[in-house]
Parts: C-alpha cells; sequence; structure tokens
C-alpha cells in the first residue's frame, strides 16, 4: 500500500506525493493553505522566523528549493484518524507520554534540498528552524536532489518559566529513504 505511493513520490510534483503518502498512511486534512508557491523566499516571509539572520535560518534559506506546507491535522482529525485506523496500523501520535492536551494540531510539509546528501545535524537544524516559525509541531518531509526522503519531527515540552512557549527538543528522523527501493523497515 505504501510502497506504490513513494514509488510515485519521484514522479509527482513533491507536493501532492506528499499529500498521497500521508493519505496512504492515514493522515488527511481539508486545513490547507491556499496561494502557496512553494518559493523559499515567499515561505520565509510569510512565516518569519523569531530570530531571524541566524546561522540555521540562513542554510536553510540557502539549501532548500521548495518549501510548503501540505495540511493541518487538529484535535478532532486526530480523535477520527485514531478511530479509523486498524490495529496493525500505527500513527505518529501513539507514543507513550503524549499529552493531548500539549498539542492542539500538527502541520505537514514538504521541504525540497537542492543537495544529494545531508548529515544527521544538518537535518535537525533545518526541522527546528522550520518548527521555531509555528506554535504547532510540525512533521517535515525533506527530498534531496537524487530523490531521497528524509522524515523529521521535533519533540516539543513546555516552557517551565512560560507555559505558554514550547522548548524545542530532540529531532527524530528515519533518514534517506530511496522512494524506489524503499526498505522493509
Amino acid at each position: 500500500m505504501i510502497r506504490p505511493v513513494l514509488k510515485r513520490i519521484a514522479a509527482a510534483k513533491f507536493a501532492v506525493g506528499v499529500r498521497d503518502l500521508l493519505a496512504a498512511l492515514g493522515y488527511r486534512s481539508d486545513r490547507t493553505l491556499d496561494g502557496q508557491t512553494g518559493n523559499v523566499a515567499d515561505f520565509i516571509e510569510q512565516f518569519p522566523a523569531p530570530h531571524p539572520g541566524t546561522a540555521s535560518e540562513k542554510a536553510f534559506a540557502q539549501q532548500a528549493t521548495f518549501a510548503a506546507l501540505i495540511f493541518q491535522v487538529t484535535s478532532d482529525e486526530i480523535e477520527i484518524i485514531a478511530h479509523q485506523r486498524t490495529e496493525s496500523q500505527q500513527l505518529l501520535f501513539d507514543a507513550d507520554g503524549f499529552e493531548q492536551s500539549l498539542a492542539q494540531s500538527f502541520l505537514f510539509m514538504a521541504v525540497d534540498l537542492k543537495d544529494t546528501r545531508y548529515p544527521r545535524g544538518q537535518y535537525a537544524n533545518f526541522t527546528r528552524a522550520i518548527n521555531k516559525r509555528f506554535s504547532a509541531p510540525t512533521v517535515i518531509l525533506f527530498k534531496t536532489a537524487d530523490d531521497l526522503l528524509t522524515l523529521a519531527f521535533v519533540h516539543r515540552s513546555m516552557n517551565q518559566r512560560d507555559s505558554k512557549r514550547d522548548v524545542l527538543g530532540s529531532v527524530s528522523l528515519v533518514r534517506e529513504i530511496d522512494p524506489t527501493n524503499p526498505h522493509r523497515a
């Protein structure tokens, strides 16, 4: 079910391919942002960083060739997805210790990168640079110039001094998935 969608992701427009992949994984939403061009400068202007000009912000702007929000999944949709899934499916939100009260929604995003390979730390920096822009946790699917995919998510916790702010923690990655020949794991 997922393998054919992964194989089509390189052939389709990247944002469309990501939407199809998320649908195959059981994530769907009509909450999209109209008028996105995918242009990285437009994305940076529309969603400014709290501290622009940092090294990670500059690296993201230099390395990204496409950046677009795919859709937003709210708590209502998370409940619907959880009820519709089968026992063999596992959601990104099924982790122990996940507290429903901390996240009211999740964003899914696609980012196309210009080079073929990136170290883990670079993906982590890009993921944090993107997540700083949003109050909702953002799951990112990166695609490199040689069509390898990396799924990234940053763990968030509540700031102990200011409960209205989040602290970005460690970044979880599923790195360099070859969509034409995905590994069984």
